[in-house]
């Protein structure tokens, strides 16, 4: 089984520029139509089961997909509530810039926080990024890596890119392979060496250099006779993808002659782990895997779209594309249990509210009072009504009308029925909704955030 080391596999699928068509090569239109079963896949998986892993949502949108309704935001927000990031952890920070570039957001302003400029004033003297903006550390390649695409994606310059080439240079073993731990000057990774690739073809390096010559010349080496890839001892489709978008990164095709053998060539090889639903998995006969899908989707968009992803989520950062729809300008809500007050945030821009009642926990569910609720949500204070008489709260956003009636179980969307497993209550004259329940009625998502005891809501 192929080991993972954290998430820095992924990156390392972030550069790549479509190569030309070769004799082997599998014909565009089925390159194009394994890409929409992949990203048809990735979108019932988020139906299914909820949101879906950062890289998903990246994936999807160096794919072209719509992330309309999607999970992007939120997906973004709960990386920034993780441990790893708060502690500084620089694979993090280049993960959340890539989420919040494809959800259309602006990851130099983001709770109040430049991210693209905290990875560059990082930047050590030697030219390594390092593995943590608050403890340093020299020992992560995957970390230097993530960094330079991170602000390539993000159209910031590395700040001393020369030195920045050097010290990746530097990791080369004198196979030409790289590994992911940069003291280990021996053990050779082609999914290590295919990230280095890409890495140095963002910071402009091309397929004349010697680096780039005698990386190729090792995974030339080690390719497989059907022309695909292992690592860790499978063959999977992640070291195809890692292998296709470092050496097109360079100016490599991999479908060239250089790169096909009798068996095929790294693009036909992924596709022969592509099931029919659309979804890849990792191995041979283990089933759908979300990650080996994610990966071969952004292989599969660089040789449909014919230009790199990194340059797709530019593009998509400077003309202010939304990543989802957006309904209101309230596009991320917390309650705090407890607390007399919420934060709105649009983009990172954070606004703090005062309550005259604070939200609790009752049976599981968090209420919240009905009008700051309703307000959060981007419901206008004419669209709340309060029928008395029925007990009956109505909310309205354009077209879209909900009713919750005080100790009943069931909420009407535009007069459909849903059923709920808590009902409103009053609480000193005052009505509280579950929250759950009428944020995803208005298509928002919802999480609880049990460390901080926080209701997270975006759009």
């Amino acid at each position: 089984m192929k080991k993972f080391v954290s998430l820095w596999l992924v990156l390392a699928l972030l550069v790549s520029f479509a190569p030309p068509a070769s004799a082997s090569s599998p014909p565009s239109p089925q390159i194009e139509q394994a890409m929409d079963k992949a990203k048809s896949y990735l979108y019932d998986l988020e139906k299914d089961r909820g949101p879906l892993s950062p890289w998903s949502y990246v994936a999807l949108a160096g794919a072209g997909a719509t992330l309309d309704g999607s999970a992007v935001r939120h997906a973004g927000e709960l990386l920034w509530q993780d441990e790893s990031l708060q502690a500084g952890d620089m694979s993090s920070y280049c993960l959340l810039v890539f989420t919040l570039l494809s959800a259309g957001a602006d990851p130099c302003s983001y709770h109040g926080q430049n991210l693209v400029q905290a990875i560059q004033y990082a930047q050590l003297p030697d030219g390594k990024f390092p593995d943590n903006l608050q403890s340093g550390g020299e020992e992560l390649v995957n970390a230097h890596v993530w960094a330079v695409l991170a602000l390539t994606a993000a159209g910031a310059p590395v700040p001393d890119r020369e030195k920045a080439i050097q010290w990746l240079v530097d990791r080369q073993h004198a196979d030409g392979s790289f590994y992911w731990y940069a003291p280990d000057q021996k053990t050779p990774d082609v999914d290590s060496t295919g990230m280095a690739l890409m890495a140095l073809g963002a910071l402009g390096v091309g397929k004349d250099s010697p680096a780039v010559q005698k990386a190729v010349a090792y995974l030339q080496k080690v390719q497989k006779t059907n022309g695909g890839f292992e690592s860790w001892g499978a063959e999977n489709p992640e070291s195809c993808s890692m292998v296709i978008q470092g050496l097109t990164a360079v100016g490599i095709d991999p479908t060239g002659p250089e790169f096909t053998k009798p068996g095929g060539n790294p693009v036909a090889a992924m596709l022969g782990f592509q099931l029919p639903d659309g979804s890849f998995e990792h191995v041979k006969g283990s089933g759908p895997n979300e990650m080996a899908t994610q990966q071969a989707l952004m292989a599969l968009a660089d040789v449909v779209h014919g230009n790199p992803l990194f340059e797709r989520l530019r593009a998509k950062a400077g003309t202010g594309a939304a990543g989802d729809s957006v309904k209101t300008p309230q596009t991320l809500a917390r309650f705090k249990v407890g607390e007399k007050r919420y934060t709105l945030s649009v983009s990172g821009r954070e606004e703090t509210r005062e309550l005259d009642v604070a939200p609790f926990i009752a049976n599981g569910r968090t209420y919240v009072p009905v009008r700051y609720l309703a307000y959060a949500l981007g419901v206008p204070e004419q669209g709340v009504s309060w029928d008395g008489e029925s007990r009956t709260v109505t909310l309205t956003l354009g077209s879209t009308v909900v009713k919750l009636t005080v100790d009943e179980k069931v909420l009407q969307l535009n007069g459909t029925a849903r059923a709920m497993d808590v009902a409103p209550v009053i609480v000193d004259g005052r009505v509280f909704l579950p929250a759950r329940f009428v944020a995803e009625a208005f298509g928002y998502k919802v999480n609880w955030i049990e460390a901080t005891r926080e209701v997270l809501i975006t759009g």
